[in-house]
């Protein structure tokens, strides 16, 4: 270790608050590079909104539940932290439902087979290369780390963009808004209309795996780099302290308040101003001002293996405005199930879930059943148990201008402060933006550790 490392080792621990992929990925680089850290959870486990239950021979995944081959961060740090050994190859067929049949087209040849298969017409197809060359003009604009690169584009939403297009019609209802809905859960008509070619080109255009043992044994390693993961630990405040930070948390044995080297923030982005008060207004003002979609996730225990060989059942607004996606689990990787039993997921609209969320589990399950029935004849009559997930929040919820906005906060943010905020909200919400917003703000911490620049007080 280097003399700088043992200088900045002086003034405490890193802290890191949250222990989603985000923390995760911000505590195994911080831990490679020699620093000690602390992570800070205030749920009673690691890995946010990653969750695999097993029951009964089932492996369940109860929040997200792809992991694209697009997802470039999450990817080499699954080879870093050595579970490259662990992933397998996913079963990338996805089907996309219009009216009483379903029509397959692979995640890693979307554009190719919407040109090819039944679920639209000729006329259709033929827009469809407007489609793709529209993408293809956007590409370099898509980021992980910062979606603002896209901020031209961030005028209008996809609805409005497919109808100046001429790309309206059957096309908008089962293709387009099916993939904003897929990827975001949300409808068309609202969010910016940079979300829907991330979504097309970095989430659901690409080949699909799976982690042998499910989504959480990937958090539970990176969180083994921790010098130490307090759970049920509700941060206060997080301030500057000299060269260092201050950090204030409740837990089990009441209220602390510690000093370290610095602190990486991973909370929801509507919560970090009350968390770290020396914000500059016009940041915290960008972060008030996020808000987020809700969602629900229903896992099906079968008895039996439905009809359907895709791993992934896109539901469009025409066949039900609620639902938005099935996962058929027992197709998309090996060992998920006993042997000749299915395991389903369903996943529902924001709008749907909070409208539905004080209902009982029991009238969730008599509401969504005979949608599934719709994809899945029969399924009814498998379901051995059923697990209802409510989940609040999950991603921030986009609308046009966003992202130009975006730029702005990412501009002004201060590189010497030894605080830095890692999240989702730097780009269209999913697990690979989480870790890349980690890793980031790992390195400009340890940057900033690193230097003897003088802390101001806002930043």
């Amino acid at each position: 270790m280097s003399g700088s490392m043992h200088d900045v080792s002086d003034r405490g621990p890193v802290f890191v608050i949250g222990a989603g992929p985000s923390g995760l990925a911000a505590t195994w680089r911080l831990r490679e590079a020699g620093h000690e850290v602390i992570v800070l959870e205030e749920r009673d486990r690691v890995g946010g909104q990653l969750l695999t239950v097993e029951r009964d021979g089932f492996l369940i995944e109860c929040g997200t539940v792809i992991l694209p081959e697009a997802y470039d961060s999450v990817m080499r740090l699954v080879r870093d932290a050595g579970m490259a050994d662990e992933l397998q190859v996913g079963n990338s067929l996805m089907g996309f439902m219009r009216d009483s049949e379903l029509h397959y087209l692979r995640a890693d040849r979307l554009a190719l087979d919407a040109a090819r298969t039944r679920l639209l017409s000729l006329r259709s197809k033929l827009a469809v290369g407007r489609l793709a060359l529209d993408a293809a003009r956007l590409r370099r604009a898509l980021s992980y780390d910062d979606l603002s690169a896209g901020a031209v584009y961030d005028a209008e939403t996809p609805e409005q963009y497919a109808r100046r297009r001429g790309l309206d019609g059957e096309l908008y209802d089962y293709l387009i808004e099916p993939t904003i809905r897929g990827g975001a859960g949300v409808p068309g008509d609202v969010i910016s209309l940079v979300e829907f070619f991330f979504l097309w080109q970095k989430v659901l255009g690409s080949k699909l795996y799976a982690f042998e043992r499910g989504y959480s044994s990937f958090t539970e390693r990176l969180a083994t780099a921790a010098s130490e993961v307090r759970l049920g630990c509700r941060v206060s405040e997080v301030v500057h302290d000299g060269d260092g930070v201050r950090v204030t948390w409740s837990g089990p044995d009441g209220e602390r308040t510690e000093r370290g080297a610095g602190a990486i923030v991973t909370a929801m982005g509507n919560r970090v101003p009350d968390l770290v008060p020396e914000l500059a207004p016009e940041r915290a003002e960008f972060l008030r001002d996020l808000d987020y979609t809700a969602t629900m996730s229903i896992n099906l225990a079968l008895s039996d293996v439905p009809d359907c060989p895709a791993s992934f059942v896109v539901v469009p607004r025409p066949v039900h405005d609620g639902m938005f996606a099935i996962i058929l689990e027992h197709n998309k990787a090996p060992g998920r199930t006993p042997a000749r039993k299915g395991l389903v997921s369903l996943f529902m609209m924001n709008q749907w879930a909070l409208d539905h969320w004080d209902l009982t589990d029991e009238e969730i399950l008599a509401e969504v059943l005979p949608v599934a029935e719709q994809a899945l004849p029969g399924v009814s009559g498998m379901v051995e148990f059923s697990q209802v997930n409510r989940w609040f929040p999950v991603l921030v919820y986009s609308h046009p201008g966003l992202y130009r906005k975006l730029g702005a906060f990412h501009a002004a943010r201060d590189r010497s402060s030894r605080i830095h905020l890692g999240g989702s909200f730097t780009s269209s919400g999913n697990v690979n933006t989480a870790t890349t917003a980690g890793e980031r703000a790992a390195r400009e911490l340890m940057a900033a550790m690193r230097s003897r620049t003088p802390v101001r007080a806002t930043r």
